[in-house]
This record gives C-alpha cells, sequence and structure tokens, in this order.
C-alpha cells in the first residue's frame, strides 16, 4: 500500500485533501481485506478524509484489485492494478488527463478519448471513473448519492433516476417512524442499488422485488413506468401501491447533449443535470401513474414468481393492455468517553464496534468525527469494526463490544436541532452464560422483549459472540454489513456461494445471474459477493407458494445461471440448501428460543467442515440468451421456463 500511494504521488504529486480523490474496490476481490487496514494507514496519515477524499465501490470477487488517484487541480488521474498472493506488486500502471471539459472539447479531443476507451487504458474501467471523479470535481455531488455509488460502482443516469425517485417517495411519503417500502422494481435499470443502499430495501430482507417487462407492457402502462413503490404505514394501519414513472427523455432534451455524442459525453451531461435539484420539478420528470390501497394478501400475489404486479394491481390485464444537525465532533467524542465509561479503554485486542453509521438521513456527518475517534484508540477496520446497513429513518447508533467481559454498550444519539445521546444502556451478552440454564435464557427473553437494545437484541448478541470466537470469516462477515444481521439464512447464503465457485469456478470472463425463488436472506450474500445487483441485472427475486417447492424439491434454494464467455456456454445450475441438517447436528433444542437455537446453527455452519451434503445439484440445463430473457420477464416463472415445473404447479414431466 505504501508503493501504490507513493507511485500516485510520483506522478500526481502530494495527494491534499483540498485536491484528492481515490477510488478502490479494496474489500471486494478475494481476499484483498488483508490490505484494508494498511490502505487506511497510508491514507489517514496524509490527513484524507472519508467522506471527502474516498470513495470504496463494490465489485466481484474474481475483479482485480485498483485503484484510481485524481487530482482536481489538474485533472491528471492514476489507474494502478495491483497483483497479490505469492507476489505483491503493482502490476499495471498509467497517468491520463481526465478533465471532462478538456476531453469534450472539439471532435479531436473527444476521438482521442474514444481510442483510449476502446483500448481500455483504465481496464474497462474509463466511464466509471471519468464521471465519478469529474462529478466529484465539481462539489456539488450530494454525498447520499456518492454513497450509492459504492454498491453501484460507476455513476450513470440510471442510478441517478433512481436517486430522483427516492428523494420524491421521501418528500411525499415520508419515512416517519412505523413507515417502510416494498419496492417491485418492475421494469429493472440501474435506479434499483439506490433502494438497496438508501433504504436498506435488500432482497434477502425482501425489500426489493426484481423482474422486467417487455416493450409492449411498458407502452400499454404508459408514463414510462419505474417501479411499484408499496409503502406500509404501520402506525396508520394503511398499505399503499404507489406507481411511479421517470422519463429520461426529459433529461435528454434538458441536459445540453447532442444526439452524435459519445455514450461516456452523453451521459455524464444527463448525470450533471440531474445532480442539480432545481431540475427534479421539471414537469414530466417524475409522474404518479396510480395510487391504490392494498391488503397483504394482495402484496404476497405481487411477490409471486409468475405474478405481474402490475396486472395484480389491475393496471394491465394478461394480454398486456392497460386495463380501464451539538458540534459533530464533540458528539462523537462523547460517544465513545460514554462507552469507555462502562467498559473501560477500548484496546484493539477486546473490542468490536457495530454501528449503522452513515445510513440514518444526514448521519454521515459524523463520519470523518467517528473514524477520528476509532483510529485514535489504535482499532483497526477489519479487526474491530463492523458497519452496517440500515433504513434511511432509523435511529443512529453503536454498540461497544468487550470480548473479554461479555458485556456491550448500546448508545442510540439523536441529532439535528440538538445532537445528544437520547439512549444508553449496558448488559451482559456472553452467549454461553445467557445460554447456561432456564434462568439466564429467561432472564435474557425478558430483556428481549423489553427491546434492551430497541430491538437490536438478536443482531447485537449474535454478531459480537461469533467475533469473539475469533473464527468468524471476514468474508462472510462482509456479508452482514448489508445484512445487517447474523442468521442462518445469511450463512446458508454463504455455504451456496463457495459452493458455487468450488464446481462451477469465477474464473476470468465467467459470471453468475440469480434467480433468487424461493427467496430468503441469503440473497444479500450474493449481492456483497458477486456485485449481483438488482441493479446491474445480478440477481432477480421473487417467491414461490409451499407447493411448487414441494413439486421440485423441498430443499429448493434458487437457480445460479453460470455465463462462460470463454466457452460460450449458458448453464442453469438449480441448487437445493438442506436446512434440516443444520437443524439436527448444530445442537439446539426444540424449545430452545430461536436466539439460541439460530445462533447454534450459524456457529456450526461458521466451520466449513460441516458444509458436506448441505448443498445439493437439483439440476444442471444448458440454455440459451432467450431463454435466460425470457426467465427474466414478469410474468413467467422461471422453473416453468426451464422445464422444471408446469403451470399448473405440478413438477414436469
Amino acid at each position: 500500500m505504501a508503493q501504490v500511494f507513493a507511485a500516485a504521488e510520483e506522478d500526481l504529486g502530494v495527494l491534499g485533501p483540498e485536491d484528492a480523490l481515490i477510488i478502490t474496490d479494496l474489500g471486494s476481490p478475494a481476499e484483498s481485506y488483508v490490505f484494508l487496514d494498511s490502505f487506511y494507514s497510508e491514507f489517514y496519515g496524509r490527513d484524507l478524509k472519508y467522506t471527502d477524499n474516498l470513495l470504496v465501490v463494490q465489485n466481484a470477487r474474481n475483479a482485480p484489485l485498483w485503484f484510481a488517484f485524481f487530482d482536481k487541480p489538474s485533472g491528471n488521474c492514476t489507474y494502478i492494478e495491483v497483483s497479490y498472493g505469492e507476489n505483491n506488486e503493482i502490476s499495471y500502471q498509467v497517468t491520463e488527463n481526465i478533465d471532462f471539459d478538456v476531453l469534450s472539447e472539439g471532435p479531436e479531443s473527444v476521438a482521442a478519448w474514444n481510442e483510449k476507451v476502446n483500448s481500455k487504458v483504465f481496464d474497462g474501467r474509463e466511464f466509471a471513473i471519468l464521471t465519478i471523479c469529474n462529478a466529484w470535481a465539481t462539489g456539488d455531488l450530494d454525498y447520499e448519492l456518492m454513497q450509492c455509488l459504492e454498491i453501484h460502482n460507476h455513476f450513470c443516469p440510471g442510478v441517478s433516476s433512481g436517486f430522483v425517485l427516492a428523494n420524491w417517495m421521501e418528500e411525499n411519503y415520508p419515512l416517519e417512524e412505523g413507515v417502510s417500502y416494498t419496492v417491485f422494481s418492475c421494469p429493472n435499470w440501474c435506479k434499483e442499488d439506490v433502494f438497496i443502499k438508501r433504504w436498506d430495501a435488500t432482497p434477502g430482507k425482501g425489500g426489493i422485488f426484481v423482474s422486467a417487462l417487455t416493450d409492449e407492457e411498458i407502452e400499454a402502462i404508459g408514463n414510462s413506468p419505474a417501479g411499484i413503490f408499496v409503502v406500509t404505514d404501520k402506525n396508520a394501519g394503511t398499505t399503499k401501491a404507489v406507481v411511479l414513472g421517470f422519463d429520461f427523455d426529459v433529461v435528454n432534451e434538458k441536459c445540453g447533449a447532442k444526439e452524435d455524442d459519445p455514450a461516456w459525453v452523453s451521459k455524464y451531461l444527463m448525470d450533471l443535470w440531474l445532480m442539480d435539484r432545481d431540475n427534479w420539478d421539471e414537469k414530466g420528470l417524475v409522474t404518479k401513474i396510480a395510487v391504490i390501497d392494498i391488503d397483504k394478501d394482495t402484496l404476497s400475489e405481487m411477490k409471486r414468481a409468475g405474478s405481474n404486479p402490475y396486472e395484480v394491481l389491475g393496471l394491465l390485464n394478461s394480454t398486456g393492455n392497460v386495463n380501464p444537525p451539538v458540534d459533530n465532533k464533540e458528539l462523537m467524542a462523547q460517544v465513545f468517553a460514554a462507552a469507555e465509561k462502562e467498559l473501560g479503554t477500548l484496546e484493539p485486542e477486546n473490542t468490536f464496534v457495530l454501528t449503522d453509521m452513515g445510513t440514518p438521513a444526514e448521519s454521515d456527518v459524523f463520519l470523518n468525527d467517528f473514524y477520528s475517534e476509532f483510529y485514535e484508540r489504535e482499532l483497526q477496520y477489519t479487526k474491530n469494526l463492523l458497519v452496517v446497513q440500515n433504513a434511511r429513518n432509523a435511529p443512529l447508533w453503536f454498540a461497544f463490544f468487550d470480548k473479554s467481559s461479555g458485556n456491550c454498550t448500546y448508545i442510540e444519539v439523536s441529532y439535528g436541532e440538538k445532537n445528544e445521546i437520547s439512549y444508553q444502556v449496558t448488559e451482559n451478552i456472553d452467549f454461553d452464560v445467557l445460554s447456561e440454564n432456564e434462568e439466564s435464557v429467561a432472564a435474557w427473553n425478558e430483556k428481549v422483549n423489553s427491546k434492551v437494545f430497541d430491538g437490536r437484541e438478536f443482531a447485537i448478541l449474535t454478531i459480537c459472540n461469533a467475533w469473539a470466537t475469533g473464527d468468524f470469516d471476514y468474508e462472510l462477515m462482509q456479508c452482514l454489513e448489508i445484512h445487517n444481521h447474523f442468521c442462518p439464512g445469511v450463512s446458508s447464503g454463504f455455504v451456496l456461494a463457495n459452493w458455487m465457485e468450488e464446481n462451477y469456478p469465477l474464473e476470468e470472463g465467467v459470471s453468475y445471474t440469480v434467480f433468487s425463488s424461493p427467496q430468503w436472506c441469503k440473497d444479500d450474500v450474493f449481492l456483497t459477493r458477486w456485485d449481483a445487483t438488482p441493479g446491474k441485472g445480478g440477481i432477480w427475486v421473487s417467491e414461490l407458494p409451499d407447493e411448487e417447492i414441494e413439486a421440485i424439491n423441498d430443499s429448493l434454494a434458487g437457480i445460479f445461471v453460470v455465463k462462460d464467455k470463454n466457452a460460450g456456454t449458458l448453464k442453469a445450475v438449480v441448487l437445493g440448501y438442506n436446512s434440516d441438517t443444520v437443524s439436527e447436528r448444530c445442537g439446539a433444542k426444540e424449545d430452545d428460543p430461536s436466539w439460541v437455537s439460530k445462533y447454534q446453527k450459524d456457529l456450526w455452519l461458521m466451520n466449513p467442515e460441516n458444509w458436506d451434503g448441505l448443498v445439493t445439484e437439483i439440476a444442471v440445463i444448458d440454455i440459451d440468451e432467450a431463454t435466460l430473457n425470457e426467465m427474466e420477464q414478469a410474468d413467467t416463472n422461471p422453473y416453468e421456463v426451464l422445464g422444471l415445473l408446469n403451470s399448473s404447479g405440478s413438477v414436469s414431466t
């Protein structure tokens, strides 16, 4: 990491907080997390700031480890790839000027950059690096939009449209306490990754269901449909399906792009226009197609594989026609001081910090000060911290765990007009102590029922105790960032992911597309581990009724389509996962409360030696692109498309 920073500074000069942006996929490529602590040591050693000078983007497990260092005054960017393992070295380095105004100045400069794009001067990341760096250089790139680029890993009008739609929803159907969104992203485009990041609407938690529409269906619905946003208000006891449209024609007309502009010019101009909130009220940009009161049965039907949610709502028929902010630094200092008053000095050997910092609305203002306090205590990113995703309307909370005593201090803060610690409690959460006998189990059950950690008792207890074992695989831990709790569902996804990689290796040119049907917590592993986000078409999510699962296979876990560009093949791998085996062997008893049995299942699944026989290969079917496209459609059941199920819900013969 010292070599990487030195190489960048040799080309760009000193990396200063006012002028430097670093983009990297550090942490996503397999085992690249080993460099995280040394990277942050170099980063903070130059007085750079997390929110001002860094964007860590998600990438596929088999992607290279890369860094882009951008210098705003000169417009120069140094792109570096490293190889690691037997030999740790810089394997590729190049410096180019990527100032958008310079590159788009005239036909010659445009043609010159087009050549470099075609030659993949940044190894295929030219568009992502150019657009993110230039948008950041304007000083107007909203940090909450920038956060969405972490999961989407490039900046495009698709993700900008998602940001506009998210803000429209929050303005018109505010995310107050007791309110939640369920997204039916149909048709799908890059916008989905905004909803996952901003609302914690992950497929594994049932927050988003993804499917495609035919051009004829889109035209029939009209108003450029963008999706259905189901608003559940527990306080009012209502559920509303809000159907929205988003019209890119409005953006094209207003952004200043010309018809013959290459994509990197026109898309960046569209993004620039969409970065200006004053443009969001432009007539026709976001339209409200319909608002429909629904019930639980309707919502369940919308989630089913083979159901088109627009048909369920009565907006389309089966033929595809329309039916008639105290000081931020002071507050973070108070939080750490409050924890140390209860637990003693927060030392690297014994301390684990859990927080949803950065996700609750405008909590990003505390990020720099949080990390300042964190690193001041010589704590390390990969060893002492897990920052989990949460809903935008969630509270900002912190859990400080001391391994040596088993004590955990839970803290919530309020911020805005008044910045203060609003709730604090310390409890012993050592699993062995709490599960020792009936009395201790009953005592903790009472605390769970009283929500001693504001409803986060299970998440905090399981993650902290798993970390304390010393056997918590960091790559499994990374999956908990997006899932925000540790359960056998997410563990099953980790087992399935490893099985796929072992049997259908993620070599160069190989990619997976996941049809997560039936849906459960496992899906969030695939998002993190394979960069299989809905916005990039990596995962398609729907439910199956029990009868269909039983007809195919009781252990059914989903369809994993393996595309091998080198071999020119497409295979649909249908897998099963035997959760009964876990229940039988993990040591949990029938009358154990769920926090006991689930944690014991997770502990058992943390040991790869126990994985043999859990995953079964139900079927492997060669398919073509047309079949894959058909599997993605909203009105098709992917198992029917593969011939494993007929329309009556029985196994095809």
